[in-house]
């Protein structure tokens, strides 16, 4: 299997896909807020545990929706796509001969994986869309922070600039609210099977894919071709760009001197390249060629470290 499917869109000269009459990008953007409003982890949950007092989530709530409210007067197309795909990859097809569940495993990040929602003020303020949660262990969990783009402006820049500004001083990046369904270990009571606190130290990377191949996800997505998405070879681009950065990432920590940084790197390395053997044994075809793929590799550049730009 190769490219996968035939697209749904008209083409005209010059190879500038335009928007297929069965997919209105409005109505998919619309279907993905109300996804992650539904999703997204809730900070108001914080209050009273952790040492969030009602003062500061208020504050982080208020800052969160003001930042929300200006990037809402200047959404564009790009915008609404890269909304899209982190709605696609948040669902990550639904499971066959069921509904989707709160616990999203079995999908795109592998069978011990879920995909979590961030809240607003990590989403807005920390830059980190989405957290993959794994079960490395009985009880235990590693983290890997993502960031969703469709573009080649400078946006992606900044971003490895911040994750590079990070790993200089000696840190990874944090989730203020982060809330999953399993035990937590600091709880004695052991009646929850909810952890709910800051994720310290965790691996960020960026993903993303060409504006085109989004809307050809966006019409499988919206059309409920969940079948499609499971088996999307779009699944396999994500996880090549996430093991490329992590393969950067942990040379040039050790360059720098931050070994704790690079085995924590490394560790979720191990984890995706375990996926990624998954998704070939299981027959998931690839993509060769994509333009957000390229820029991901270009903006790599600023962590060169010899031996590091591999894949």
């Amino acid at each position: 299997m190769s490219e996968f499917p035939p697209s749904p869109f008209n083409t005209l000269a010059g190879g500038e896909a335009v928007e297929s009459p069965y997919l209105k990008i409005d109505e998919a953007y619309e279907r993905a807020v109300e996804l992650f409003a539904e999703k997204e982890i809730k900070p108001k949950r914080f209050r009273g545990i952790r040492g969030d007092s009602d003062s500061e989530i208020k504050v982080d709530s208020e800052k969160a929706q003001s930042l929300k409210e200006k990037y809402g007067q200047s959404i564009n197309t790009s915008k609404m796509l890269a909304n899209i795909l982190e709605a696609v990859v948040l669902e990550g097809g639904k499971p066959e001969g069921g509904k989707l569940e709160d616990v999203n495993r079995n999908l795109w990040f592998g069978m011990q994986s879920k995909v979590i929602k961030t809240a607003p003020f990590d989403d807005y303020v920390n830059h980190i869309d989405m957290v993959v949660e794994t079960e490395v262990a009985n009880e235990e969990f590693s983290h890997l922070a993502l960031g969703v783009d469709v573009t080649f402006s400078g946006d992606q820049q900044d971003k490895f600039k911040t994750i590079r500004a990070n790993m200089d001083e000696g840190k990874l990046d944090q989730v203020k609210y982060f809330l999953s369904e399993r035990p937590d270990p600091i709880r004695t009571d052991r009646k929850s099977m909810t952890f709910a606190g800051p994720l310290n130290n965790i691996p960020r990377v960026v993903i993303g894919s060409e504006i085109e191949r989004v809307k050809e996800l966006a019409f499988l997505w919206m059309n409920k071709k969940y079948k499609e998405l499971r088996e999307h070879p779009v699944q396999r681009l994500i996880l090549r760009e996430i093991a490329l950065q992590l393969k950067t990432f942990a040379p040039y920590a050790r360059s720098i001197g931050k070994e704790d940084l690079a085995i924590v790197i490394e560790k979720e390395l191990k984890i995706i390249e375990g996926v990624m053997k998954e998704k070939r044994e299981g027959g998931i075809g690839t993509i060769e060629h994509d333009k957000v793929f390229e820029e991901i590799k270009r903006n790599l550049a600023m962590f060169a470290v010899p031996g590091a730009m591999k894949g």
